[in-house]
């Protein structure tokens, strides 16, 4: 009954170790972890109502340190960090706008702290943009 005992117990080792292979093949399993702070994201601004229109700006955004290619990375964090990383629920103090419909779409793309983000809004202007999301798509 030992040697019976032995062979299951291996037999069950056997199968585990398959098991696990087959289900991740070579992936790290602390990647999840490591990857839960992690804040990369790119940001678009275009003129029109596309945000693929010609003469589009583009900038990389990293917080935690800030960095990236975005000219004002720390106050972009500073302001995307008060909202939990959702552009959509920027909404700064600002000055008072014109109505002139001149649109300006921008995107965001990316993760923050493990989220996934997918954001894009087009703003009546330029104008309504800043003052409504201050520093993270000044590009």
């Amino acid at each position: 009954m030992g040697v019976a005992r032995v062979v299951v117990s291996a037999a069950v080792l056997l199968a585990a170790v398959g098991a696990t292979e087959a289900v991740a093949p070579g992936a790290a399993l602390a990647a999840p972890a490591a990857n839960a702070k992690t804040i990369r994201l790119v940001l678009t601004v275009a003129k029109g109502e596309s945000s693929t229109a010609p003469g589009r700006q583009r900038a990389s955004l990293t917080c935690q340190p800030a960095g990236g290619t975005h000219k004002q990375a720390r106050s972009a964090c500073s302001q995307l960090a008060k909202v939990g990383g959702r552009p959509d629920r920027l909404q700064l103090a600002g000055g008072a706008c014109t109505m002139q419909w001149d649109p300006v779409t921008v995107t965001a793309n990316g993760s923050w702290k493990g989220r996934k983000v997918a954001y894009r809004h087009t703003f009546g202007n330029a104008c309504s943009l800043t003052t409504t999301t201050g520093a993270v798509f000044s590009l």
